[in-house]
C-alpha cells in the first residue's frame, strides 16, 4: 500500500505481483520534460520496473535494458521516451551526448548519479530509490519535485 502522508514523498513495499501499484502511481507523471531517476544497487529491479512502466504507458516494442547501448528510444503518440542506463558512464561530460535527446522527452534514467548534471535545471523530476528486500520484495521510495 502506498503511504500518502506526504504528497512529495511516498514509500511502498511490494512484491513482483504488486509492482503495478507503483507503476500506476508513477504513470500519472507521463509528460514531456519529466525525468524519472532510478536509484538502487545491481539487481534491485530498476529495469524490471522500467519495463512495466513503459508497457503501461503504451510502448509496444520489447523493452530491453540499455546497459550496452546506453539509451533505448520509444515513441507513444507524440511523446518520445528515452530509457537510459548510465551504469557504465563515469566521465563528467558523458551526459552531453544525451542531453539534447532528453530535452522535450519523457526520460527514465537508471544510475543517474553517474551523470554529473543538475537534472532540476532541465526537467520535472521524480526520484525513485528501489531497495532489495528479498527475491520477491522491493521497497520503493518515491520523491516528487526538484
Amino acid at each position: 500500500m502506498i503511504d500518502n502522508t506526504n504528497d512529495k514523498f511516498k514509500e511502498v513495499i511490494v512484491t513482483k505481483d504488486e509492482l503495478n501499484q507503483v507503476v500506476e502511481e508513477i504513470s500519472k507523471y507521463f509528460k514531456i520534460n519529466t525525468t524519472i531517476l532510478l536509484y538502487g544497487g545491481l539487481g534491485a529491479g530498476k529495469t524490471t520496473f522500467t519495463k512495466k512502466l513503459l508497457e503501461s504507458l503504451g510502448v509496444k516494442e520489447l523493452v530491453t535494458s540499455p546497459t550496452f547501448t546506453l539509451m533505448n528510444q520509444y515513441q507513444v503518440n507524440e511523446v518520445k521516451i528515452n530509457h537510459i542506463d548510465a551504469y557504465r558512464l563515469s566521465n563528467t561530460s558523458d551526459y552531453d551526448m544525451f542531453l539534447e535527446e532528453m530535452l522535450d522527452s519523457f526520460n527514465v534514467i537508471e544510475w543517474p548519479e553517474n551523470f554529473k548534471i543538475n537534472y532540476s535545471d532541465y526537467f520535472n523530476l521524480i526520484k525513485i530509490k528501489i531497495e532489495y528486500i528479498d527475491e520477491e520484495t522491493r521497497k520503493f521510495k518515491i520523491i516528487e519535485g526538484k
